[in-house]
């Protein structure tokens, strides 16, 4: 007797082992040693927001009339960004996002114009971690609506995990000590 998968599972396993999945075998990325700091950094600094000991952090800035360009989140003053590759850092940013988003649609765009003219369009994005959104603005500069001067991605923190858990547990202890009380009156 042969055994087959479900189609839905066989699409998952599909994700699962090509090169960037879970299973998959990977080929070394070729980092120079600026590239593994940088790497690391951003690492850990997902792994502080995901704690609650980080409330945002900048993951991508990207300059659509300067292709070669990018921003990324602050780093020590010892790493060397002149040694950052710029596609290397991209792809480093975009994993992030990826591994951060839901993969569902965002809100609806809020616009603001402030005193100089310049237009900024915000929507948050959710993801799959329930007190961290993603942050996408667009800003156009001069009045010059064609194409934004430049596009920032930001993780931030909606609230810290680490209030909202000792709030939850007082919560649960009133609620547990209601229950009690309504026991005892019965």
């Amino acid at each position: 007797m042969a055994l087959t998968l479900p189609f839905a599972h066989q699409h998952a396993l599909g994700l699962h082992l090509d090169d960037e999945g879970l299973l998959g075998g990977r080929m070394l990325t070729a980092y120079n040693e600026t590239e593994r700091q940088y790497s690391t950094l951003l690492y850990n600094r997902i792994e502080q927001l995901l704690k609650g000991q980080r409330n945002e952090l900048l993951l991508l800035r990207k300059y659509p009339r300067e292709p070669g360009r990018l921003g990324v989140m602050p780093t020590p003053g010892d790493l060397d960004r002149v040694a950052l590759r710029v596609h290397f850092v991209e792809r480093m940013a975009t994993d992030a996002l990826v591994f951060l988003s839901a993969h569902a649609p965002g809100g609806p765009v809020a616009q603001s114009v402030d005193a100089d003219g310049h237009l900024t369009e915000i929507r948050k994005f959710p993801t799959r971690f329930p007190h961290i959104i993603i942050e996408r603005l667009d800003i156009y500069l001069n009045g010059d609506h064609d194409r934004p001067d430049h596009i920032q991605w930001l993780a931030r923190r909606l609230q810290n995990h680490r209030r909202s858990m000792r709030l939850n547990n007082m919560l649960d202890l009133l609620g547990l000590g209601v229950e009690a009380a309504k026991l005892l009156i019965r």
